[in-house]
């Protein structure tokens, strides 16, 4: 069975939290094996969308920057809770 958007989403957060990924794009490429690439594609569209939602340019520096983990993470957190409320 293949990985959901939401299922990329939090195996991309456990993957910058272990320090085994460095930003978010790294990430969630790393998970081909995992996904398809419609659904990484989908899980990179919903980050964009919520970094556009909140501070727009200030978060997309942390889909790729080395020193910006607790963003990325926090980034990743807030597409996962965007995503779940609007399933409920």
């Amino acid at each position: 069975m293949e990985t959901t958007v939401l299922g990329v989403l939090r195996k991309a957060c456990d993957l910058i939290g272990n320090g085994q990924s460095f930003g978010i794009i790294e990430a969630i490429s790393s998970l081909q094996d995992q996904a398809s690439g419609r659904t990484r594609d989908l899980a990179y569209y919903a980050v964009l969308e919520t970094a556009m939602m909140g501070r727009g340019d200030a978060f997309l520096a942390v889909l790729v920057g080395h020193d910006q983990r607790d963003s990325a993470l926090e980034l990743l957190q807030a597409t996962i809770r965007r995503m779940m409320s609007a399933l409920h």
